[in-house]
């Protein structure tokens, strides 16, 4: 009795394990099912989310004349902000382990090149914002740079512009005033637009 009693009773734990099998697969099913719709949902997000773009600020300067400055480019070479006068000017101020400077870097490149393909074009000026020359150098040929970039050991430039993080760009109207600042990564097509503007008369 004992020995029919102990089989009866494993066959039917082996009969309700065969009949929770389906369950478990159906709730597998749907729990993966679960899975996949957060992930689509989470890629669908980062698809259409817009690209961080640089942020334009009342910069105390604006309206006023830029400080003027004579610095040493990493070349060596002697640059200097009056040189200028006549054209629009982006200063940039970068450094080489900030991210959003990285970020920008390319278009940097891109608006350069259009620049330099029209006569009286845009100029672009970088200056090196609490970096090592050489890390800056580096980042330089890295992307193949063909804008000045300027040394600023002591920080003096960034003080006279009040930049206080990378990447701040600030940009010179051809009479020499500040005409616009802005703070982030900027884009090809938001600075060539910003300089439009400042050509134009406006920002």
């Amino acid at each position: 009795m004992r020995a029919e009693l102990t089989l009866r009773r494993a066959r039917t734990a082996a009969g309700t394990a065969h009949r929770d099998r389906p369950r478990v697969r159906h709730r597998a099913r749907w729990i993966a099912a679960a899975l996949l719709a957060v992930l689509v949902a989470l890629s669908v997000v980062a698809a259409t989310r817009p690209a961080v773009e640089a942020t334009p600020f009342q910069s105390p300067l604006e309206g006023r004349q830029a400080p003027g400055f004579t610095a040493t480019s990493l070349d060596g070479a002697r640059v200097s902000l009056a040189s200028y006068r006549g054209r629009v000017v982006v200063l940039n101020f970068f450094a080489s382990w900030c991210p959003p400077c990285q970020q920008e870097m390319p278009d940097l490149v891109q608006f350069a090149f259009e620049q330099s393909r029209h006569q009286g074009g845009a100029a672009l000026l970088s200056v090196v914002f609490q970096d090592r020359d050489a890390a800056a150098r580096q980042f330089d040929d890295t992307w193949g740079t063909a804008w000045p970039t300027l040394a600023d050991p002591g920080g003096s430039l960034a003080f006279d512009y009040g930049v206080t993080a990378p990447p701040t760009t600030f940009l010179i109207a051809p009479d020499g005033k500040v005409a616009g600042a802005f703070t982030g990564p900027l884009t090809a097509a938001q600075l060539t637009a910003a300089v439009h503007a400042v050509a134009r008369g406006g920002r």
